[in-house]
């Protein structure tokens, strides 16, 4: 019998000490520690290869980058998911990429909802969380392009909501948005500078930021230029949807053009979302397809296949991973989708 600890465990599966540590507390079925030794606990190599069998660890490990202890840990990344097409899944996709960023992979995320519609603030906070958010007043990002005159810099700090804080210091985070960011994103036309110069303040705590943006040209989408290091374009394979990749590229350009002296955000990849076999989407896929190899972008091999399971989870506030009665193919996918973002981004 041959028993393992949790660095041994780490270095079978691929993963860092600090994964395995997740998975203990969060994994269902996880095997008690055999033994514990004044060294920490130890398990049998047998029932920790059981168990990994029975998650899938194998079909993952590949793709999995251990994250960085703390003293390692630089700047966050700052990504933003945008299409200038609506209905293409981007506060979904955020908030389980988000989810998966921090549950998973144990890094420190902020997410941002940068976008009138609130949909990833309803679904990070859950409905009956957000309707409380909104009852209390409690500020939401809208005060950022808020200006008065004699008004004084909006620390960030005050508007984060810390939705979950692990023991392994990972953590979600949210600055959430209102139907006010409407109104406020009208009066700040030379304000566009305050999401990036916000995010500075507290980029050093955090190992991911990511912006969930409105999906129309306007100051959110300059904001967003300016503070992002990275876009993530999510495509539902719909021609009305696929016309918001070139509309998006124009917009880029045009950013260029305007602030010469900016470098805008690179575009790590487009990703299939809400996927289906409609004879549709495959004429969108090839637009899509022939949209990228033009202009040198990226398409994600993994994609995200329709489920009814994404908008039950929004419901209850929890990734399609945690949510009850998704099916395991469609964990794997979104868990495949989030893990090859990160390492296209560098995490």
């Amino acid at each position: 019998m041959e028993l393992v600890g949790v660095a041994e465990i780490a270095e079978m599966l691929g993963v860092s000490k600090q994964v395995v540590s997740n998975w203990r507390g969060r994994k269902g079925g996880f095997p008690a520690p055999t033994a514990t030794l004044k060294a920490g606990p130890v398990w049998t190599r047998e029932a920790v290869i059981d168990w990994a069998m029975s998650q899938d660890i194998a079909v993952r490990q590949e793709a999995v980058v251990p994250s960085a202890p703390a003293e390692d840990r630089h700047p966050a990344a700052i990504a933003a998911l945008m299409n200038m097409k609506g209905g293409v899944g981007k506060s979904t996709l955020t908030a389980n990429i988000g989810w998966h960023a921090s549950y998973n992979r144990g890094l420190r995320v902020l997410l941002v909802d940068l976008d009138p519609q609130f949909n990833l603030s309803q679904y990070i906070l859950g409905v009956e969380g957000y309707e409380k958010l909104i009852a209390d007043d409690d500020p939401t990002i809208e005060m950022l392009f808020r200006h008065e005159p004699g008004d004084g810099p909006v620390d960030i700090r005050g508007l984060i909501h810390e939705v979950h804080n692990w023991n392994d210091q990972s953590c979600l985070h949210l600055v959430p948005a209102s139907l006010d960011l409407a109104w406020s994103m009208r009066l700040a036309l030379e304000r566009a500078h305050v999401l990036r110069d916000a995010l500075e303040e507290v980029r050093d705590s955090y190992d991911l930021i990511i912006i969930d943006c409105a999906p129309t040209e306007s100051i959110l989408s300059t904001a967003t230029y300016f503070a992002a290091d990275w876009i993530l374009v999510p495509v539902k394979p719909e021609f009305l949807s696929a016309i918001g990749l070139p509309l998006l590229l124009k917009s880029i350009v045009e950013f260029e053009n305007t602030h010469r002296n900016e470098t805008p955000p690179q575009i790590a990849g487009i990703v299939f979302n809400d996927v289906s076999d409609r004879v549709e989407h495959g004429r969108s896929r090839r637009f899509v397809r022939d949209t990228a190899g033009r202009n040198a972008i990226p398409v994600l091999q993994n994609e995200i296949n329709h489920s009814d399971s994404y908008p039950a989870g929004a419901r209850q506030g929890k990734p399609i991973f945690l949510t009850d009665n998704a099916r395991s193919s469609r964990k794997e996918e979104l868990e495949r989708v989030g893990d090859e973002f990160l390492g296209s981004i560098g995490l």
